[in-house]
């Protein structure tokens, strides 16, 4: 749960306009601490005393690319949040060619100065120089006319339309008496100047949250909030929350509003509802899960399987235009970190009413679907109904179940059995999803694991028997909602996976060339995901196949929710949407709530219009990618902070990613990134983008990707998530 939950909180909500508690307190802490003494009247007595000095560490300045400025998905920049405003200025004009295409896009800077505009349509961003970048900020959306200059494609700045979001994160310092923040973020690289009035109390080395001033040069800004200069696990997830502008707590209103709901279920609201609280159903979730929003029961039904998936009936509690419903779609989705989640909804709602909680009646939505021996799904209903989960059950405690027959892992003589049945349905559907060709890519993962504010290690993440069954079942139901949906000529929101751009596949296969493998692809149609998965099982145990992974990986387009169904190309369902976690996914309640419309007989439109559902696709698509760059933030950070510790100790890593400057690499204890610069390798090096390697110019050297390698941490910069390393001979 957040930290709110438990009378903390890291900044105060945006919306009453007011800076935080912890601010206010700024001078008693200073004079707790010592500080008291202003940090200007400091700077100034450095400065005449001859010790002036910079906040900037060595390590600070050095050239590092951090695991941000490398990635593929340059355009998910980051959106602007409630309640953070922009620059009223007028947009700066220049006079451009009258020559060349204007096109629009979001502006993805680079640490080095330069740009580029992430266009749709265009499978390459618009180049922008360093002169074209001046008044330009990460994020910011603009026009340029595409014009060729200096020998290459290149943009000049016409208009801006939208600016990036005027908040930021960084850490301040006093240089010549003067306030600067230098941004967390390398993607924007300026300092912003901060007046003696508008320093809010920080003092030097403190992060802090500003607001930018467009217009001038250099950038000015405010501090809004001062967020401390301790780098613990806690403080480096807050400053990832304060820069997102992810809020804590929830308004008055939509507390007040859950307040209202009865702590248990009603008998005045399962009336019309079918009952099933006689079904064994039970919830499978991981050790630390404190919402559970999805319950399953499988029994035998002939020689096939009658399965039952309820999902918590948020619905019935979040009606559309309520503040609950506001606050839901303003956040999209609720956002996990290690030492808190901020959720989508109320604590009443989230961990309560909509959490079904064992030994206790909840109201859920229920997809019952019949699958003959083969897995063929020969029918489908959804029901609102009333349920009973008799069990909460971990992922480890049905493995121990499942795998090693230990009966004290689970108790009850009905769920043992059934659990029984749920595998052997598990099974038959795995053997359907092969037959299907849906990817199965192997990418080990670890998560930080925190104790007493401090990170004991990156633990591994395998998954076992539970995890892959749970997850069969959640994607059975969300396709059979998603067919009754479209049976019924009814709009949703799908989940689309797009298939691979063509020049993918075609770099794709250059490097597979000399391995013996083609991933077949038809002159007119899209690649089929049966293709790629078969290369991918014809790898398998061979020195490549790790590498494979991965390239086919960063080859995928990105996941996104929209009305217009181009199927999902990871899964190889050709209908696919998401209804099976309403609590914490938008997406899933609008799903819920005109799938209930129509089992009501009432219209579809008048719980959820279709008219503004593609709206709210593209809305939470935006929201989705800010909490997966809130994870791989944090997770860089952590992994960093972590590996404080191993300076100047060698490990043993795996070359994971290669570019003409920078070497990227996975430590093979945590999987944590590190990274070096290519000039550390000393001589001239040709980048070979086809076959993903670096070789010398002379003596013969050659790195690849996916080389094990031997490696010495040189340093570590938590709050940018970033490890430096350097070859050992």
């Amino acid at each position: 749960m957040s930290r709110n939950s438990q009378g903390k909180s890291t900044f105060k909500s945006k919306r009453d306009g007011k800076s935080s508690a912890k601010n206010k307190d700024n001078d008693s802490r200073a004079k707790a601490s010592g500080r008291a003494e202003s940090p200007w009247a400091k700077a100034e007595k450095r400065k005449k005393s001859g010790t002036e000095h910079t906040s900037r560490s060595k390590a600070g300045r050095r050239k590092t690319y951090g695991r941000e400025e490398e990635r593929k998905d340059r355009g998910n920049s980051r959106p602007t949040s409630r309640g953070e405003s922009r620059s009223e200025h007028a947009p700066i004009r220049r006079h451009a060619s009258p020559k060349g295409e204007v096109v629009s896009g979001i502006v993805s800077a680079h640490p080095d100065g330069f740009g580029f505009v992430d266009a749709a349509g265009r499978e390459k961003g618009v180049f922008l120089p360093h002169e074209e970048m001046r008044n330009l900020m990460h994020g910011d959306t603009v026009e340029v006319r595409v014009v060729f200059k200096r020998g290459r494609e290149s943009g000049e700045y016409v208009r801006t339309i939208e600016e990036a979001a005027a908040v930021l994160v960084g850490q301040f310092s006093i240089e010549d008496s003067t306030g600067l923040v230098q941004p967390r973020s390398r993607k924007i690289p300026q300092a912003i100047v901060i007046k003696r009035d508008d320093a809010n109390g920080a003092h030097n080395g403190d992060w802090v949250r500003v607001e930018v001033q467009r217009g001038g040069n250099p950038l000015t800004g405010k501090i809004l909030e001062v967020l401390g200069s301790d780098l613990t696990p806690e403080r480096l997830i807050d400053l990832v929350v304060a820069e997102q502008g992810l809020p804590e707590s929830f308004p008055v209103a939509v507390e007040s509003e859950a307040a209202t709901f009865a702590d248990e279920v009603q008998e005045s609201d399962c009336k019309g509802r079918m009952d099933l609280t006689h079904l064994p159903f039970v919830t499978i979730d991981g050790e630390d899960a404190r919402d559970f929003d999805d319950a399953v029961c499988v029994i035998p039904r002939g020689e096939g399987f009658e399965a039952w998936v309820a999902i918590a009936d948020v619905a019935h509690y979040v009606k559309p235009k309520s503040a609950l419903d506001e606050e839901a779609l303003e956040r999209g989705n609720s956002f996990y970190f290690p030492d808190r989640v901020i959720p989508m909804l109320p604590e009443k709602l989230s961990n309560g009413l909509c959490s079904l909680n064992p030994k206790v009646k909840r109201l859920a939505m229920v997809a019952r679907m019949r699958f003959d021996a083969s897995g063929k799904r020969r029918s489908s209903r959804m029901y609102e109904a009333v349920i009973y989960s008799h069990a909460r059950l971990t992922y480890t405690q049905v493995a121990k179940w499942l795998e090693d027959g230990d009966r004290k892992a689970v108790v009850g003589v009905k769920i043992r059995p059934m659990l029984e049945d749920v595998a052997r349905l598990y099974h038959v559907l795995l053997r359907c999803r092969e037959i299907r060709g849906a990817l199965d890519l192997d990418l080990p993962e670890t998560r930080p694991v925190l104790k007493d504010n401090e990170v004991l290690g990156m633990a591994a993440q395998p998954r076992n028997i539970a995890h892959k069954l749970i997850e069969e079942l959640m994607l059975a139901a969300n396709t059979a909602v998603a067919e009754y949906l479209e049976s019924k000529e009814c709009a949703l929101l799908y989940r689309v996976h797009p298939a691979p751009e063509r020049d993918a596949i075609d770099k794709l296969n250059e490097f597979l060339a000399p391995l013996d493998l083609n991933i077949k692809q038809h002159p007119k149609y899209d690649v089929r995901p049966s293709y790629v998965q078969s290369v991918l099982e014809k790898s398998e145990g061979k020195p490549y196949s790790h590498v494979l992974h991965r390239l086919i990986l960063r080859s995928m387009q990105q996941a996104k929710y929209t009305t217009n169904n181009d199927g999902h190309f990871g899964l190889a369902y050709k209908s696919y949407g998401h209804f099976t976690s309403p609590i914490r996914r938008y997406a899933d309640l609008t799903v819920h709530r005109r799938l209930k419309a129509l089992l009501q007989g009432t219209n579809p439109d008048s719980a959820q219009p279709a008219k503004g559902l593609e709206e709210v696709g593209l809305h939470v698509s935006v929201q989705e990618r800010k909490q997966q760059r809130g994870e791989w933030d944090t997770q860089a950070m952590l992994a960093a902070l972590y590996h404080g510790k191993d300076i100047g100790k060698p490990m043993l890593a795996r070359i994971s990613g290669l570019s003409k400057r920078r070497i990227f690499l996975e430590l093979e204890s945590t999987l944590a990134e590190a990274s070096m610069s290519v000039d550390d390798l000393g001589g001239m090096f040709t980048h070979d983008e086809v076959h993903h390697r670096l070789v010398a110019r002379h003596g013969g050297q050659m790195l690849s990707l996916g080389d094990e390698v031997n490696v010495e941490l040189d340093s570590t910069d938590p709050v940018r998530g970033m490890i430096q390393v350097h070859l050992l001979q």
